[in-house]
């Protein structure tokens, strides 16, 4: 099921790219000590979203163990939500950056 947040982050998503494509453009044709700059941002953003994912989804993974280990009676039902947890946590640095990105980016342009 697609929820509603998760089409909010594909737009969000598809306007960062979007906005960020002529900047990239015009720093292959024409580079600019800005453009440079929003390229490393690019980049840098990613990296830190990625490592604030997989360090959120190693905390909400060791919780569901530990909640694992509280009720072991898990059903099919509780380990697909658990995953989901997981995966939420994993994704919600991701969400954050390319939402404020969209912001940031809409009023520059």
């Amino acid at each position: 099921m697609i929820k509603k947040r998760d089409i909010k982050t594909a737009g969000h998503a598809a306007e960062t790219i979007l906005r960020r494509m002529p900047i990239l453009w015009w720093q292959a044709v024409s580079p600019t000590p800005e453009g440079q700059r929003e390229v490393t941002r690019m980049v840098a953003e990613k990296q830190k979203a990625f490592v604030d994912g997989m360090a959120s989804a190693q905390t909400q993974m060791m919780q569901e163990a530990l909640r694992f280990w509280v009720a072991p009676f898990a059903t099919p039902a509780g380990a697909k939500r658990a995953a989901a947890r997981v995966v939420n946590a994993a994704t919600a640095p991701a969400r954050k950056t390319v939402r404020a990105n969209a912001k940031r980016l809409r009023k520059k342009g």
